[in-house]
């Protein structure tokens, strides 16, 4: 992801973010000089410059001449954080909460979705971790497993050999990249494998026939494991 495509997520369109990226690099600009710096439309610069400033990315100096200049990146940082740990509370409070589903199995597609996926399964973890994952997948959560071992909740990998996870139960088997199998608390399930692409897909769900189906091939792998099981 490009710098402007990251200042695109905080809900900047493309030409307020090169707007700001060429005001942090040049300083202070008016709307004919930020349009001769990045290349946009003189009109539409000096439109864009304008609706920055309202959403909090620069500053407008008063002159003879409008002036703007950007808001410091750490300072626009945290206001857009603030902004989105407001939203994020509203629509925890005010979103519907569907009705009960039952246990269906649901298809997560695509790299990022999955990681996250992933991600929050751990995180979200009460009382036990268990997962089959290469030495490359295993990277992606490895900082999630390591606090749900400081959490106090029991975590098994089953991974490839070299792998360090410092209070975790780990067995070694010889483990290709791409599968995943994740459970968690012995309720739900995440299983299939990823590749780093957008159309990867891994199927998630809370059916117990299933989460006991992936909890025997994990027995299974801990069985044919090389080293019986350590806990570094």
């Amino acid at each position: 992801m490009t710098l402007v495509e990251c200042l695109m997520k905080t809900g900047l369109t493309r030409h307020e973010s090169e707007l700001y990226i060429a005001l942090c690099r040049e300083g202070e600009m008016n709307g004919y000089e930020a349009a001769k710096a990045t290349g946009i439309p003189r009109a539409n610069a000096y439109q864009a410059l304008a609706s920055l400033a309202d959403k909090g990315g620069a500053y407008v100096i008063e002159g003879p001449v409008q002036r703007y200049v950007a808001v410091p990146v750490e300072e626009y940082c945290n206001n857009v954080l603030e902004r989105m740990k407001s939203v994020l509370e509203q629509i925890r409070r005010e979103c519907p909460r569907g009705k009960p589903q039952h246990e269906p199995y649901i298809t997560i597609t695509g790299f990022g979705h999955i990681v996250e996926k992933m991600k929050n399964m751990i995180r979200q973890a009460r009382e036990r971790v268990y997962v089959s994952l290469s030495e490359k997948e295993i990277a992606y959560v490895r900082a999630e497993l390591l606090d749900a071992v400081k959490r106090g909740l029991k975590v098994v990998a089953i991974t490839s050999a070299g792998v360090e996870l410092e209070g975790a139960i780990v067995y070694t088997i010889q483990k290709k990249p791409g599968p995943i199998r994740i459970i968690v608390d012995s309720t739900q399930v995440l299983t299939g494998e990823i590749a780093g692409l957008d159309d990867d897909s891994c199927l998630y769900s809370r059916n117990r026939p299933l989460v006991e189906l992936i909890k025997d091939s994990l027995k299974n792998e801990i069985l044919l494991s090389s080293n019986g099981g350590r806990s570094p």
